[in-house]
């Protein structure tokens, strides 16, 4: 056994305030572990940052940019400026546009009881018209005033036949007749009746006529509505059943004693009736009733109105039947029209007549020359006067300044608006703004007529 003493250390003693020298294998040993040692504290920093989830920064190793790069930058730039233009210029095209608005050329007309003539007689110069008539029958209480005593027979029309000879038959005035009952009346003139006929069959066709006749004596009882009239001297013969009659109208009018009447005060409460809101009802039936066309001036018109004269009740309280009737003159809209051009615009062309419309004629207040001018369906002419006023409007032809705008440059847009006299103004928009020419598509040319 080697003991301690005898075993050598190849090293020399330092003195602590002393450096260490160490033999340059050693140095090289201790440098490795030093290296070791570092890698193992980095590796064990990552791994600390990996578990904590802690993003760390790792430098890039830096690089020197080269020449090629810079041309690079300059031809990205180049193709997306590029880029940016084509889709404007494309999408340019595929939307683009125009918005024309135009202030349209407007005129006031105005008169003072301007005087215009319509007629039936196809006159250029003159307004054509028709004649509509309407009546409706209303019945309305009234109380009476007036009580009277009445002694009035009733009367009515007849037809006579004559089957008895083809010779005509004479009856005198105050002819006497009976009904089927029984009841006597007389003729109120004297009447031929013709004789009869024979058709191809040989089948009789009577002569007849009409005849008024009276009740024979006063009262009610004589009113109604009678089957049958034979003549009282033909009683007893072959005339009886051969000539006779058949009542045309109903027996009215009889009465006796005392009866209420119409009186003045009575009939003024009727004509308030009637021409208030009998007439509007019956302007209002008349308004729905005008075709097409025709305009309905609310002066233009004739009323009157029926109510029985010899109206008779028992008792003050009465039931009034009013008959109204409504006559009125319908302009022919376009022949106004017309007129009213030739009169108040002076000489235009027919091209822009086209243009101009007159949408509020009714603004006029319409009154006859003739104050008692009356209504009816034998009248061909009117002279009438109109008063007040309105406006000429001009509406240019949008779809054809469409079609005059498609396509042109912006600098030609103004005299094409020059060559329309119905445009005081015009203001055009396109999109998107760098185009200098309007739509070639008229769908994508909008116009607006104010």
């Amino acid at each position: 056994m080697r003991r301690m003493e005898d075993v050598k250390i190849n090293k020399k003693i330092i003195s602590p305030k002393k450096d260490i020298i160490l033999p340059k294998e050693e140095t090289s040993i201790i440098e490795g572990y030093k290296k070791i040692e570092k890698s193992k504290k980095k590796i064990n920093i990552i791994n600390f940052f990996k578990k904590n989830n802690t993003p760390h920064k790792i430098k890039s190793t830096p690089y020197i940019s080269s020449k090629p790069r810079i041309v690079s930058k300059v031809t990205s730039l180049f193709f997306i400026i590029s880029l940016i233009v084509g889709v404007m210029f494309w999408g340019g095209n595929i939307f683009q546009r125009a918005n024309v608005e135009i202030v349209s050329k407007h005129q006031n007309i105005k008169y003072n009881k301007k005087q215009f003539l319509a007629s039936k007689d196809g006159n250029a110069n003159s307004i054509n018209f028709e004649i509509m008539i309407v009546s409706d029958k209303k019945v309305k209480s009234i109380i009476l005033t007036e009580p009277k005593d009445i002694s009035e027979k009733g009367n009515g029309t007849i037809t006579l036949y004559n089957e008895f000879t083809t010779t005509p038959q004479k009856l005198l005035a105050g002819t006497f007749l009976v009904d089927n009952n029984g009841k006597t009346y007389k003729t109120d003139s004297a009447v031929t009746i013709p004789g009869y006929k024979l058709d191809s069959k040989k089948k009789v066709i009577p002569g007849q006529i009409t005849v008024n006749i009276t009740a024979f004596l006063a009262g009610e009882v004589y009113n109604g509505s009678p089957s049958d009239f034979h003549i009282n001297s033909f009683k007893g013969t072959t005339k009886y059943n051969k000539i006779y009659g058949k009542p045309k109208t109903d027996i009215t009018g009889g009465a006796l004693g005392l009866f209420y009447v119409l009186s003045d005060q009575d009939k003024n409460k009727i004509k308030t009736i009637a021409e208030s809101s009998f007439k509007d009802d019956l302007i209002n039936k008349v308004k729905a009733l005008v075709p097409p066309g025709y305009i309905l001036y609310k002066d233009a018109i004739n009323f009157s109105y029926k109510v029985p004269e010899d109206l008779l009740s028992v008792n003050p309280e009465a039931e009034i039947e009013i008959e109204g009737i409504l006559s009125v003159v319908l302009l022919d809209q376009k022949s106004l029209f017309d007129n009213i051009i030739k009169t108040s615009l002076g000489d235009i062309s027919k091209q822009e007549i086209k243009e101009i419309v007159i949408p509020n004629l009714n603004n006029f207040s319409f009154s006859f020359v003739n104050k008692e001018q009356l209504i009816s369906k034998d009248i061909d002419s009117i002279s009438f006067l109109l008063d007040g006023n309105t406006e000429a409007i001009w509406r240019p032809d949008t779809d054809l300044l469409k079609m005059k705008l498609s396509g042109i440059e912006k600098t030609e847009v103004l005299p094409i608006f020059a060559q329309d006299k119905g445009i005081n103004s015009a203001l055009v928009k396109i999109f998107p703004p760098w185009q200098k020419n309007i739509p070639s598509d008229i769908t994508k040319i909008n116009i607006l007529v104010k």
